[in-house]
């Protein structure tokens, strides 16, 4: 489908409608990442609706007119959350959150005079989609649904698809040269192991190690490798030993559950500590949930007082978890771009602007470490 611009369109009108663009899809995102802290918030709602229609208005101004339903489709589904006659949560906003996204890619492919990547017939279906969860009294797998079919990475692995990731064989050491050393394989052997008490860490222990490893590299290496390695490996060994029941509860934790969560630093670090090898591993490991504002456990360290490789672990560890271990609430995962952002989000407060920065040049670098 082309909707691509006029050829006599004035450059300063172009220029104009990219930065009015750009801010307005920028403080979408940041509105809907709002909502979910504050869903009732109905200034939010309507500065939200704002935006869309500041977009959809413009889009006019620059002959894009073939993308309009799209905006007008999101504004329609806007009207009953403003109206108080639906209730926003975290899966309508990813819902949201995807809409918009593509929106905004087909703009940039039009003004190229490219393609947008979609036939005219699967644009029309999914406007009307979003109708249809404005019209009717949608169900949770009804919203799950039109967030697969937005971005089909949200789609949990079948049992048969996560029993393939637990046995592949492929290991994040080779490209890193790591792939002689007994230690680390044995410490791979025992995170995988460890895996196999939930089919939902199916093949976290190599998203993990991939993206943490990649993320020392584009950093310049400031951390040995082994190092690193062995800590992201077991640095939620102690984990395993928790109930399963534990482990895939629905809900908050009271405080006994949370103590006993955050013991697992501590139990890892005392276990690994006793191999000389790995004391800087094992300062990492002990480490991991320290934020960069003092925030975290188990001493609420600040940014200069942690190290850097628990630094990236942080990172990895909350990307991790947007992205995938909220299945046994929502079945299904987080929305990658929903997981950058908040990770961006949190630049300055729990994660080190400098780590966030590495987080993005190494996603911009190598894309497919988000989507594994």
């Amino acid at each position: 489908m082309h909707v691509a611009r006029p050829e006599d369109l004035e450059v300063d009108l172009l220029d104009e409608f990219r930065h009015e663009c750009s801010e307005q899809f920028i403080l979408c995102e940041t509105l809907l990442l709002e909502l979910e802290h504050q869903p009732q918030d109905t200034e939010l709602l309507r500065r939200l609706f704002r935006a869309v229609h500041t977009v959809k208005g413009n889009l006019d101004y620059v002959g894009l007119h073939k993308l309009v339903p799209l905006p007008q489709a999101i504004e329609e589904l806007l009207e009953p959350l403003r109206a108080g006659d639906m209730q926003f949560d975290s899966m309508l906003g990813d819902v949201l959150l995807i809409g918009l996204d593509r929106l905004r890619n087909m703009i940039t492919a039009g003004l190229q005079g490219q393609d947008i990547g979609i036939s005219e017939g699967a644009f029309a279906a999914l406007c009307q989609k979003f109708r249809d969860l404005a019209t009717a009294q949608t169900s949770k797998s009804d919203r799950r649904d039109m967030l697969v079919a937005l971005d089909p990475q949200t789609r949990l692995p079948s049992q048969a698809e996560a029993e393939a990731i637990a046995h592949n064989t492929d290991s994040p050491l080779i490209q890193y040269g790591l792939d002689n050393d007994p230690d680390l394989h044995f410490f791979f052997a025992m995170m995988e192991s460890a895996e196999e008490r939930s089919h939902f860490w199916a093949g976290r222990c190599r998203r993990q190690l991939n993206l943490c490893l990649a993320m020392n590299h584009y950093a310049g290496t400031p951390i040995p490798a082994e190092q690193l390695a062995a800590a992201v490996l077991l640095h939620d060994f102690g984990m395993a030993f928790l109930p399963i029941e534990l482990l895939h509860k629905d809900g908050n934790f009271s405080s006994e559950e949370r103590k006993m969560i955050q013991c697992h630093p501590r139990q890892t670090h005392e276990l690994l500590r006793r191999m000389p090898r790995w004391q800087e591993a094992a300062d990492i490991i002990l480490c991991h949930h320290e934020h960069a504002d003092g925030s975290g456990y188990p001493k609420h360290l600040h940014e200069h007082d942690i190290p850097a490789g628990a630094q990236i672990i942080d990172i990895v560890d909350t990307f991790e978890a947007r992205t995938h271990e909220r299945a046994h609430q929502s079945l299904s995962k987080r929305p990658v771009i929903r997981a950058i952002l908040e990770i961006n989000s949190q630049a300055g407060r729990q994660f080190s602007q400098r780590w966030v920065e590495v987080f993005n040049l190494t996603l911009k670098h190598q894309p497919e470490l988000a989507r594994a």
